[in-house]
């Protein structure tokens, strides 16, 4: 598991990044009256174009593996999760950004788990 401040705040960052965007811009998009089906799979595919974008756009400063896997699952769940809510009631963008943000964070803690549990600790040398 990465140890490295610079590459965990680069995922922290891409994780709020992608969330905040996602949840933000699906809540812009839908209107509430659709089937909360239609809006958590319309946001899933907006919220995964979103993560790819998020994962290229800081790919280059802190590696590609580093950011990719978790931008763009924080993107997706965060599309899915607000895309659902918002047609069940009426949020505003600052929740729908907010609780992107904090999906994104649940998404980084699930993805250093995983990480944790598949490979365990691997040595420097």
């Amino acid at each position: 598991m990465e140890r490295r401040v610079y590459f965990i705040f680069g995922d922290v960052l891409a994780c709020l990044l992608a969330g905040a965007v996602s949840g933000w811009l699906v809540q812009f998009a839908l209107s509430g009256d659709w089937y909360p089906l239609v809006g958590m799979i319309f946001g899933m595919a907006m919220g995964m174009l979103v993560g790819m974008l998020t994962g290229i756009l800081l790919s280059p400063f802190f590696g590609d593996f580093e950011v990719m896997l978790p931008a763009s699952f924080s993107g997706m769940l965060a599309g899915m999760i607000v895309g659902m809510v918002y047609t069940l009631g009426e949020n505003s963008p600052d929740d729908a950004a907010l609780s992107g943000a904090g999906l994104g964070l649940v998404c980084l803690a699930f993805t250093y788990f995983l990480q944790g549990k598949l490979f365990g600790e691997v040595s420097d040398g």
